[in-house]
This record gives C-alpha cells, structure tokens and sequence, in this order.
C-alpha cells in the first residue's frame, strides 16, 4: 500500500509539471498584456518631457533636402475631403477583408471578365483537393493541348505542384494553371465544375468560370464584389499568402534526367515597384491584362494596416494605374472602414492536438486583432465567435505556424477570421508521440512502468522466500519423524518383541506419509482452518 502511494503521489506530480508550462505561458502572456496597455496608458494624455524633447531634436536634425523628388509617374485625383479618389476603372470595390464590410465601390455588381484573378480561386480548389502538403512534391507532365497554351513548359516537361503553384501565383502562368486542372481533377472540366461548386459555398451568385486560367470567354464572368470575397477566402490560406509574398521565384522543368530553371518575377506593382508603388502592408496581389477583345487590366489586392485587412478590386483599369488607383483606395478605405474590436491580439483561445510533436497540446494565440461590422440596422447581440483549432497538425512547428482560427459570425454568416498561433517552435517527439504521447508522457510512463516492475519483483522474490521457508519447515519435521520412527524401531528389536511368535512389523512408510500429512498441512488447508 505504501509503494502504490508513493507512485500515484510521482505520477500526480509529474503530470502537473508537464501540464504547468502550457497554462503558465499562456498566463505570462496575459500578464504582459495587462503590462503593456497600463503602460500605453496616459491619464494626462501628453508625451513626457523627454519625448517632446527628443521629437523637437528630431524635427531640427531632418535637412531639407531630404524632401522626395517629384516623380512623373500617374497619380490619382482625389475629388474632395472625404469622397472616394477618382478612378479609370470600369468598376471597383473596396471591402474589409476581416468584416466582409462593403467600404467603397463603383458598379460593383457589374458583370466582366475576371481576368487572372481567377487563379486566386484555381489555387483554392487545387489545394482543397490534396490529401496533404507531401502532394506539392508530385510532378505533373506537359502534354495535349495544355502545351500550346504558352511557352513556359515544352512538350513532355513535367514540374512538381509546388513549382506550379508558385509560378501560376507569382508570374500569372496560364500552362501552370491548366496543368494544376489537369492534376487535381484529372479533367478541366471537372476541375471548372469544382471551381463553380466552390463559388456556391461561398454565396457567390454573380460568378461563372469557364477556364482555371482566366483567359478570355465569353461565358466566363464575376463581379467586383464576387472576387473581393474570393480574394477574402483566399488570403485565409496561409501558403497562398506565403507564395503571394514573393517577389521572384525559380522552378523546375525537366524531362528525363535532364532540368532547365525557369525564373518568375512578381508581376504585382504594389510589391515590386519603386518607391512610389510600393506598398508595406500588402498581404499579396493578383494582376493580369486582357488580350482580348481590349486591353482592360484586372487587379486584386489585400493589405493589413492596424490588424485590419482591406481588399481591393479593380475591373478593366488602366495598367499604368492600377497600382496608384489601388494605394489610393487603400489608404482612403483605411480611413472610412469600420473598427469594432471583438478580441485583442495575443490573446489565448484555445489549445491544439500535435502529432509526431515533443509536445502534443499547444496553445493558440490571436495573430492580430478581431474586429466585427454590423450594419446600422442590426444589433451586437447578432455577433458571435468561434474558436476553431485544425486537427491534422503534425509537428515540428515553427513559432507563428497557424493552428486555428477565432471565427467572427454576424447572423450567424462567417464575417471574418483571425489566425491562432503558437509562439514557441515545436520539434518532432519520440516513437510515442505518433500516437499523441508527448515526450514528458513518455517519461512519466517509463517511471511509472519501472516502479511497477519493481514492485512486481519485490512480490515474486518475497514469496519465493516464504516458499523456501516452508520447504525447509517440511523436510526438518520429516528428518524428525524419521528419527523418532528409527527409535521406535530401535527400541522394538533391543525388547525382542519378535521373539515371541508373532510375525515382525511392517515398516511404517506409509504412516510417517499420512503423519506427515496430517501434521505439516499445505497452504490451502491453512487458509481454509484460518477462515473457519
């Protein structure tokens, strides 16, 4: 009884050590929070002197020729404080990528053509159909009609999915595009019926695809207020925005042994171009120019500011300025957008499964901050959150690595998510941590397991002892019942009891057995006189 305490009271203890560094990295956390806003905090709501001091120095320190040179590239004309800047596009949007809240547009709900925007929606549908991240090593094959469709791939060339991925996303590749049909639908027809079945979940009603690439059909149009919330559905996958963010990347093609490189630039102005068009908040951009029948570019972007992610549709602009037009309307839609704060940043929602991890329970925290948009017409009490963790997450992880998301619904319709992450890498766990046991398990059950083995052999050497024991016990009694009998027999033939006719008697073998027996019971007839 004093083992079997001792080892529940090791095994209590060691669970609450394993347990504790979760729960307190989340307090800490909060801990630190509370530190930071009481220090950003001014009850007088002026700088301190030193502040002031310091800005002045710096106001005095800046030369004037410092001042940027004026440039002759295209700008846009803002027509008055507070209205919208005048823009050449035939149609545009502007909307809250993290409230779905409508900011700006212009013939929002007219029909055009979607351009390579539509590669926003390819790459969605192509990834949804793979099993895992191991199918980005496939490779896919050039070949049929998908070969004349442009010179990036020469007849027979294959490149892995990845490598499509990142060219049809980063340089508008349109043979990456099919070939990605090609592979994860193994027909383009079927893969353009995916695409639509897609749009149906996403409540699209005033979009029809015809192509994964985006060329010109005349059956094929989407809306500017269609593709703001493709774009929106889109920037939730994380390696779209990862390979969104790239200003140039090299695949692969080969055929056989033999492979040629193939290098990409970003064709998105807001990432790539000088300093006038470049952009620091951008989250990533898609932008191509009809061929035909006119020479209308399409452009969609998504910039965070201020945790707040706005989305930009441009339909059928003037390539020259399509990236000013859309800075501009960035920079006015961050002025007229809606800020309700619905959860703070860093904050600790949740806790996720890790398989093949060192640890198998990782807490996740708000990436950025989570706001909500209700129309003047409705209510807060129409708002409500959801806290949703992925459950195929395999270790390791890097720190940041999403893990969930805090989903925000307004009458019960997804408005907006916020990225949950980990703040701490998570590297591979032992054999065990396959079947979700953490590496601090492992040890508590080897100590416990070896405290069991010990315990068992103590029982089995103690009754091995006993055994002995009552072994000894029994042969002594039967030397002295021996002896006694050669008494007995001694004592017989010195007094000549034989001599008087009688026949000699028996040995007594069989009596010193029964004597024996009757005298030196077993331990079940013990146990049973020590019941009655």
């Amino acid at each position: 009884v004093a083992i079997i305490s001792v080892i529940l009271i090791l095994v209590t203890t060691i669970s609450y050590i394993a347990c504790f560094d979760v729960f307190a990295e989340g307090e800490q956390d909060q801990k630190q929070e509370q530190t930071q806003e009481q220090k950003k905090e001014d009850p007088d709501g002026q700088k301190p002197e030193a502040a002031e001091g310091q800005d002045q120095e710096k106001k005095q320190e800046q030369p004037d020729e410092q001042k940027p040179e004026a440039t002759e590239e295209p700008k846009v004309v803002m027509t008055q404080p507070g209205k919208a800047p005048a823009v050449s596009a035939g149609s545009y949007m502007v909307m809250s990528g993290s409230t779905s809240e409508k900011v700006v547009s212009k013939h929002a709900d007219r029909k055009m053509q979607p351009g390579k925007i539509t590669m926003l929606m390819t790459a969605m549908v192509a990834i949804d159909n793979m099993y895992n991240d191991s199918e980005l090593s496939n490779t896919v094959e050039t070949g049929g009609i998908i070969a004349p469709l442009g010179d990036t791939f020469k007849e027979g060339e294959s490149a892995t999915v990845g490598d499509l991925l990142n060219a049809m996303l980063v340089g508008g590749d349109v043979q990456s595009a099919e070939l990605l049909a090609k592979y994860s639908a193994s027909s383009r027809k079927i893969f353009v019926n995916e695409m639509n079945s897609k749009c149906m979940q996403l409540g699209l009603m005033d979009t029809q695809f015809v192509n994964a690439s985006g060329l010109y059909d005349i059956e094929q149009y989407s809306t500017a207020e269609d593709l703001a919330v493709i774009t929106q559905a889109a920037m939730r996958y994380p390696l779209i925005r990862d390979i969104l963010c790239q200003e140039k990347v090299t695949i692969k093609a080969s055929v056989k042994k033999e492979s040629r490189d193939i290098e990409f630039i970003n064709t998105d102005p807001l990432l790539t171009g000088d300093g006038n068009d470049a952009y620091d908040d951008l989250n990533g951009g898609m932008i191509g120019t009809m061929e035909a029948p006119g020479k209308g570019t399409q452009f969609a972007v998504a910039a965070t500011k201020d945790d707040m992610q706005l989305i930009v549709i441009l339909m059928d602009t003037d390539a020259d300025m399509a990236a000013a037009e859309a800075r501009a309307l960035l920079e006015y839609g961050n002025t007229k957008v809606t800020r309700n704060p619905i959860v703070k940043k860093n904050k600790l929602c949740g806790y996720a499964r890790v398989k093949n991890g060192a640890k198998t329970r990782v807490a996740g925290y708000t990436e950025t901050q989570g706001f909500a948009y209700v129309p003047p017409e409705g209510s807060d009490a129409l708002i409500q959150t959801q806290v949703f963790m992925f459950s195929d997450i395999e270790a390791p992880l890097k720190k940041g690595d999403k893990v969930g998301e805090f989903r925000i619904y307004v009458a019960d319709e997804l408005k907006g998510t916020v990225d949950l992450i980990i703040k701490s890498n998570v590297p591979a766990g032992w054999y065990l941590s396959r079947y979700y046991i953490s590496n601090t398990a492992t040890v508590v059950l080897a100590v416990l397991l070896g405290l069991i083995l010990l315990l068992l052999l103590r029982i089995w050497h103690v009754k091995r002892r006993r055994a002995k024991i009552r072994e000894a016990r029994r042969r002594a009694r039967i030397r002295e019942l021996a002896l006694r009998q050669m008494e007995m027999d001694a004592d017989r033939k010195r007094r000549e009891w034989n001599s008087t006719g009688y026949d000699p008697i028996a040995p007594r073998a069989t009596d010193l057995r029964r004597e024996t027996q009757n005298e030196v019971p077993d331990d079940r007839r013990r146990r049973r006189r020590r019941k009655k």
